[in-house]
């Protein structure tokens, strides 16, 4: 065999190993898992939910309100936070902030992010989108970066227009995917929804 068909031969075999490996990569662990088994952990104006996959917790997702931290209680602490295993880390995230119902007594206001102290500070979007009449306050991480290989926390302040006169419910949805650090292969993605109650002012 002469060098030049060993050439061509090695770069077939090359293409083949690549495509056997997309191939894999389609059909086993390379794809994400939706994240569904999880226990809960209710306390006042605070929900961890930790996510499990096969035995091992994988992500606690963390929301709390702290009504009357201000002595107006015209302003409601927010805090958001993500927690995981050393080998695991979060890949992106999307935090969007739901208001009461429509026909809730609680009148919804502004929203504001404190911004993250981190460096390297990794690209985000903190902005308003338009839900069936009512305004969501959405935060979009498209890419963690190194911030992702540790736990996260977000705090916002939530200031309605208006006092509520009765109990309710602020909902934090939660989209992120995350992968392993030990096993390149375990890859996630967990989307859940979690209610706190509101207080009357």
């Amino acid at each position: 065999m002469d060098g030049k068909n060993k050439t061509i031969l090695e770069v077939v075999f090359i293409c083949a190993v690549i495509l056997f490996f997309i191939a894999f990569a389609a059909t086993t662990g390379l794809s994400r898992t939706t994240l569904k088994d999880y226990r809960e952990d209710t306390q006042d104006h605070e929900k961890h939910l930790t996510f499990s996959h096969k035995g091992e917790d994988i992500v606690t997702l963390s929301v709390r309100a702290t009504p009357g931290a201000y002595s107006d209680n015209s302003t409601i602490p927010l805090m958001v936070e993500l927690a995981h295993p050393e080998h695991t880390k979060i890949d992106s995230l999307k935090i969007s902030i739901h208001p009461p119902g429509t026909n809730s007594a609680f009148s919804y206001g502004d929203i504001y992010l404190k911004t993250p102290e981190w460096n390297p500070d990794p690209p985000l979007s903190f902005h308003t989108n338009t839900e069936s009449g009512k305004s969501v306050s959405v935060l979009d991480i498209p890419n963690m970066g190194v911030q992702g290989k540790g736990t996260v926390r977000f705090d916002f302040l939530m200031r309605p227009f208006q006092k509520n006169t009765h109990q309710d419910v602020i909902h934090v949805s939660i989209y992120a995917k995350l992968s392993g650090t030990r096993d390149f292969w375990n890859k996630y993605v967990v989307f859940r929804g979690i209610g706190i109650l509101l207080p009357s002012s």
